[in-house]
């Protein structure tokens, strides 16, 4: 073991029995779970407690990797945005904490208060994130006497197929639409995506992966690395033109092993989360040096071009129809390919 490792371990008993106490109280509670807690026996194990205690299941803005869709319980991501979350939270009066920290802001802003949930909410920590978060949810599945409950899992309804100019909400509806069973998800369209969760949350059963922390450009080699231990699965690579200049030749690689992965590259010529955290620090806006940092340019990237030069067959969607079309094409192939599209 290496020095400093530490193993994970089972919560108290008391931390038990104060959870259970908790959720018999009748309050308004969540649980924010994260690690084991969101796939395999421990999502299974959250999945009662919802059921059988009436909770709301929530993960962080950062996870891992959730198991979802049909079949599945259902758990909301929380908001990355500061004011959507405050929204998303403030009425709960109980926090159960399961392999989660207690959810703030995803960076601190002079003048903006980053804790997210309200005053009058009681935060307790059934596990930490070093404690085994799925035998903690058996333990208090067991101490609600709710091991026979079934969860209630999600619906298996896909979104219709959308048509007309490209937006947000249709590009959601596309990907909940044709995603295939059990695909893995790879996310990192922290600006563009953010509805994509809601739209696939009833598509077949699947794996969704996300950054885990404040640095972009993950999504290129995360998708690289899941095909390549699970090759009998579609990847699907969801990242942005900034996030993917990061780390744009794990396209080759893509295209050197055959990994059967579809990246769709949402362009929108900045760096947009970072011009929104720019607005929060009351500095006035940006002059023309530091407007310049936070927008891509002069000159635009192209990245059909670029992926086929790297090996990676590409396409533009310009309309929603061209991307369903593309969509489709990149799922029912064999191989990689790339679809870019102007938001």
């Amino acid at each position: 073991m290496l020095p400093g490792a530490k193993v994970a371990s089972l919560p108290m008993f008391a931390d038990v029995e104060r959870a259970a106490a908790m959720l018999r109280s009748g309050l308004r509670t969540a649980m924010l779970i994260a690690g084991s807690a969101l796939y395999g026996k421990g999502l299974v194990a959250a999945g009662r407690i919802a059921a059988g205690a009436g909770a709301k299941l929530l993960a962080p803005y950062p996870f891992t990797r959730m198991q979802r869709g049909a079949g599945n319980p259902t758990v909301e991501r929380v908001h990355y945005i500061l004011e959507q979350a405050v929204e998303q939270l403030k009425e709960f009066r109980q926090l159960l904490l399961v392999g989660a920290q207690a959810p703030v802001a995803y960076f601190a802003a002079p003048g903006k208060n980053a804790v997210l949930t309200s005053p009058e909410c009681e935060i307790h920590t059934l596990a930490s994130p070093y404690e085994d978060s799925a035998r903690a949810l058996e333990a208090l599945a067991a101490a609600l006497s709710l091991d026979g409950m079934q969860p209630i899992a999600a619906n298996a309804e896909r979104p219709s197929l959308p048509s007309g100019d490209i937006n947000l909400q249709g590009l959601a509806a596309a990907i909940g639409a044709l995603l295939p069973e059990n695909a893995i998800v790879v996310d990192e369209s922290m600006t563009s995506g953010r509805g994509l969760m809601a739209a696939t949350r009833d598509a077949p059963p699947h794996d969704w992966l996300a950054n885990t922390g404040g640095s972009i450009g993950i999504a290129l080699p995360l998708a690289v690395g899941a095909s390549v231990a699970c090759p009998e699965r579609h990847v699907l690579c969801l990242t942005a033109d900034g996030s993917a200049m990061y780390t744009a030749q794990a396209l080759w690689t893509m295209a050197r092993e055959g990994l059967n992965v579809t990246t769709v590259v949402f362009a929108n010529r900045a760096y947009a989360v970072l011009k929104r955290e720019f607005s929060y620090l009351g500095a006035g806006n940006p002059g023309p040096r530091a407007l310049d940092m936070f927008e891509i340019g002069r000159p635009d990237l192209d990245w059909v071009l670029l992926a086929k030069g790297m090996g990676v067959p590409g396409t533009r969607a310009g309309s929603l129809d061209e991307f369903v079309e593309a969509l489709r094409k990149g799922f029912e192939g064999e191989g990689p390919s790339l679809i870019e599209v102007g938001v």
